[in-house]
């Protein structure tokens, strides 16, 4: 099967382009509209793109730098878990940590549905603008979207060996100043940054590109395109469908 309505964009020319590498092509047109994007202001009321990184171990020192250099008290929130002994498992298999490191001016993405209509939504961008309480508290976010509001636990439940059920109550957050392109997937983010000279993998630049709304939502640090290719299968899976 293939879906074909475009519901994260809302422009045209962009979703052109995405079309065109998803499946491994970049013309010279579509490479200057993206080296275009460099020059874009995506920042906006204190909030800053996010940083989109190919690894990992960039995304950790980017954003404990970050927070680091902040002035100010970091308030520690420790996720409750139904089985302490196998946090881990709720690490990998949940998208909040169980450690939560934040202090007011820190960049943070939302990382649950709350409210859709209003702009809360899985990759939603803000900063924090303080905290409910004195040593803690609930956690104050000023979205992109406008809204200021109070932050709240979620409870997120996943299925384990076994059919045993674990579960993790944590606020929906995590540090934005960068994030992983893999961790992206499936998120629709306010505002990116991103360099793809790192990409290893096929497909990668595509999810990196595609989790914009629009060109104007981007900034592409840069752009070569020999950073887009699709994988074989990829493009063996399109021609059976085009021959059905």
């Amino acid at each position: 099967m293939e879906l074909t309505d475009v519901r994260r964009q809302n422009d045209q020319e962009f979703i052109n382009i995405l079309q065109s590498i998803r499946i491994g092509r970049c013309t010279e047109d579509m490479t200057d509209q993206l080296r275009l994007t460099e020059q874009n202001i995506v920042e906006k009321d204190g909030i800053k793109a996010t940083r989109l990184c190919t690894h990992c171990e960039d995304v950790d020192n980017i954003n404990s730098g970050h927070l680091n250099k902040l002035s100010g008290t970091a308030e520690v929130f420790q996720s409750v878990d139904s089985d302490p002994g196998l946090s881990k498992i709720l690490d990998s298999q949940t998208p909040v940590v169980s450690k939560l490191i934040l202090k007011v001016g820190a960049q943070v993405m939302l990382m649950k549905n709350l409210d859709v209509n209003k702009g809360l939504v899985n990759g939603a961008r803000g900063v924090v603008t303080g905290f409910k309480s004195v040593g803690g508290g609930c956690p104050i976010i000023r979205f992109v979207c406008g809204i200021t509001t109070e932050i709240k636990h979620e409870k997120w439940t996943i299925k384990a060996a076994g059919g045993m059920y674990l579960t993790r109550r944590q606020f929906p957050l995590k540090l934005a100043w960068a994030f992983s392109i893999h961790k992206s997937q499936g998120m629709t983010l306010d505002c990116a940054e991103m360099s793809l000279s790192k990409v290893f993998e096929s497909g990668q630049a595509y999810v990196a590109l595609s989790r914009a709304k629009n060109l104007k939502s981007i900034r592409v640090l840069d752009f070569n395109p020999t950073c887009i290719r699709a994988h074989p299968d990829v493009l063996k899976f399109y021609q059976r469908l085009r021959r059905m």
